[in-house]
């Protein structure tokens, strides 16, 4: 339903934080495995890990270690998460990306992932000053695909979600960025507004703020 108090005008933009802004993906599969061992699982196969990629650790507990607690996983991951750090790879177009759109958006980070990892990948790869609001799923009752994070950091930026874009690139990040209202754009993932390189988002926003022009 359109909200009568949006006017077409984009204010924010929230990012997801792994796979978009920092490819990460090997970071967590080697770290997940590394957990499943300590916990006496046996280890799974990248196929079986992308399936699961985007969701929450919640889910992954459910469906890989239901015997343990959340507090359990995420006090390994902590303990453990730096043995890893070789496998964090920045996307080369993120800080040119984001200092160009900070000029001109309210920038927010959200991601499944848990407070302590993210603001450490965030900080460590030197993106935390273009972010006014960085949220993870330790800071709201339900992860993505609900539409509370998004919700959240759209009230924490002063912008309504019909006047936000998302960028995520899983099912999980574009269930979460329809549930919420949120201008959805898919990186590396099939959607109605697609981009495959994170520097193509600057002529997207280009193009998307023209036709809301002209639909205005």
């Amino acid at each position: 339903m359109k909200n009568s108090k949006c006017d077409r005008k984009i204010k924010a933009i929230l990012f997801d934080l792994d796979g978009v802004l920092i490819n990460s993906f090997n970071f967590w599969f080697h770290l997940f495995n590394d957990t499943l061992e300590h916990f006496g699982h046996k280890r799974i196969s990248i196929k079986v890990f992308r399936q699961q990629w985007g969701k929450s650790t919640e889910e992954d507990i459910k469906n890989f270690m239901p015997e343990r607690t959340v507090r359990e996983i995420k006090s390994y991951f902590y303990s453990w998460m730096h043995k890893f750090t070789n496998y964090l790879k920045i996307n080369p177009d993120a800080k040119m990306v984001l200092h160009r759109l900070s000029n001109n958006y309210k920038l927010g980070c959200v991601s499944n992932s848990h407070t302590k990892i993210m603001r450490w990948q965030i900080e460590s790869s030197g993106l935390k000053k273009y972010f006014r609001v960085i949220l993870s799923a330790d800071k709201v009752k339900r992860p993505k695909p609900a539409p509370d994070m998004l919700l959240k950091a759209c009230g924490k930026l002063k912008a309504l979600s019909c006047e936000t874009i998302f960028v995520g690139d899983t099912t999980t990040d574009l269930i979460a960025g329809k549930n919420a209202g949120c201008i959805v754009i898919g990186y590396k993932i099939k959607s109605i507004l697609q981009i495959n390189h994170l520097k193509e988002f600057l002529n997207a926003i280009k193009n998307l703020k023209q036709r809301r022009k002209n639909e205005s």
